[in-house]
């Protein structure tokens, strides 16, 4: 079942979030909630039971077609896309294994209307390239504060586990001791555990924070906490990520965690690990999903 009210609501408060170079109108994010809430609705008509499901041509019918199943005025249409679209680059962005049907509508609608469509090739890489990861890790790294402690370890265990961001929120401070033990077991999608095998590169960055965070005052048993030893959210956790991207001088699509855990699949299979732990340390459900990191990455500099 869709959790129609959830979705809803998460969706339009990032869209209020920091997220964006130049933020949305209440009215526009009014406008677009209202689109999406009813494009869920008629998803739940339709019969589909996850968000999975939906492809282009559900998409399509729900952008096109007005309530006397007529054609939809343009201008309705373009409210529609423009919703989709942001809507499952919401969903990507905390970690959902969806791709965007909304944007290969769009695409499908110039090609026809004789404009490009598609992406263009020009468009930046969803991963960091070996380079880039060893100056994120530089920039992390370079404060001794209690937050720069904290997110030298963050990112480093996000590149080291490919966690989701909600994922990594929800870790304690035992995970940490798990982390370090090479294994960590989280709830995924759908409330699935899984097992995640990696290397702790990062473990020196990891003690030096559990160091600190157990010496920090708070009832949260959440291991990445701020300074008032409250647990990180998602907006937070996005907001450390970008904030040192740019810092480094990182500039890509995508600016959140979900780099991160591209980077982490990506780095996994240039280094040799099998296909299937990549799967399964990732959750997905669809080894095809996987394959897509593969020849991202060169194999490291030796």
């Amino acid at each position: 079942m869709i959790d129609i009210e959830g979705l809803t609501d998460s969706y339009t408060k990032w869209l209020g979030g920091p997220n964006f170079r130049n933020p949305y109108s209440a009215a526009t994010i009014r406008l677009y909630g209202v689109t999406v809430r009813r494009f869920l609705e008629f998803l739940d008509f339709d019969g589909a039971m996850e968000i999975i499901e939906v492809n282009i041509h559900l998409v399509r019918k729900y952008v096109m077609s007005d309530m006397k199943n007529e054609i939809a005025p343009k201008n309705t249409q373009t409210v529609r896309t423009s919703s989709l679209v942001l809507f499952f680059d919401y969903l990507e962005s905390v970690g959902e294994n969806v791709v965007n049907p909304a944007r290969a509508f769009m695409d499908d609608q110039k090609r026809k209307s004789g404009g490009r469509g598609g992406r263009s090739a020009s468009r930046l890489k969803t991963v960091l390239e070996w380079d880039e990861i060893d100056r994120l890790r530089f920039e992390a790294g370079r404060s001794e504060t209690i937050a720069g402690i904290r997110d030298a370890a963050l990112i480093g265990l996000i590149l080291d586990t490919g966690l989701r961001a909600s994922e990594v929120c929800g870790l304690t401070i035992a995970d940490g001791d798990g982390y370090l033990a090479r294994r960590l077991k989280v709830i995924g999608k759908g409330d699935k555990e899984r097992l995640v095998r990696f290397e702790p590169h990062h473990a020196p960055r990891m003690r030096s924070w559990l160091r600190t965070r157990r010496r920090l005052t708070t009832r949260d048993d959440r291991l990445f906490v701020t300074d008032q030893g409250n647990g990180l959210t998602i907006a937070m956790l996005y907001m450390i990520v970008s904030r040192l991207l740019h810092r480094a001088g990182i500039h890509k699509a995508q600016r959140g965690p979900h780099l991160l855990r591209h980077t982490a699949a990506s780095m996994w299979l240039a280094n040799g690990v099998e296909l299937k732990q990549v799967q399964e340390n990732l959750g997905h459900s669809n080894i095809g999903t996987t394959s897509r990191y593969l020849h991202l990455l060169g194999s490291p500099n030796p």
